[in-house]
């Protein structure tokens, strides 16, 4: 049987778990997390209103990934720009669940909302060059890899290269019609 995957605004109650998960020596493997104590965390968290989202506003969101309904991880949602619906997501599943096709199933659901519910036009994510299986989720999600971000950041004192993907709303809608409607004749 599949994992029952759900998504939820995270709540400034999430900040201890996302405290503990931001610890962890796989999530922090390919990402400079600053270092945030959970009362930080917290406020961040109460901070953020989600339902600006899908009035256009704000700039941050943050979800929950829930497997079961247990908390396995988050996604990240910075708004770069509301005028020409350009936004980037960042994601981490805690441990345990990594390796499991969960954040594939989990990016589904958040992605179709953002691109039916909201204006955003275009979704980027960066991957160290190392993350491979970072990189292999957003390919099966249809983004596309456009470029090498040299030097993006450091870790650990060693500058860190990256690759860029994205995908436009249209494609992600064609995508989700396309596979609703089943493989094509010749696929």
């Amino acid at each position: 049987m599949s994992a029952e995957v759900e998504v939820r605004a995270a709540r400034p109650e999430d900040a201890a778990l996302l405290h503990l998960w931001r610890a962890e020596k796989s999530v922090r493997r390919y990402q400079p997390l600053a270092a945030l104590s959970t009362s930080q965390l917290r406020a961040e968290l109460a901070a953020r209103r989600a339902e600006d989202l899908w009035r256009s506003r704000g700039d941050r969101f943050d979800w929950i990934i829930l497997v079961h309904r247990q908390p396995a991880g988050w996604i990240t949602l910075v708004v770069h720009s509301w005028e020409h619906g350009l936004a980037e997501c960042g994601y981490s599943l805690s441990t345990p669940f990594q390796g499991r096709g969960l954040m594939q199933r989990a990016l589904t659901r958040l992605i179709t909302d953002l691109f039916s519910r909201t204006r955003l036009h275009r979704l980027e994510a960066r991957t160290a060059i190392a993350n491979v299986a970072s990189q292999k989720v957003l390919e099966k999600l249809g983004f596309r890899r456009e470029g090498l971000l040299r030097g993006y950041f450091q870790l650990d004192g060693v500058w860190i290269d990256n690759y860029l993907f994205a995908i436009l709303k249209d494609e992600w809608l064609q995508d989700r019609a396309a596979s609703r409607n089943g493989p094509r004749p010749g696929d």
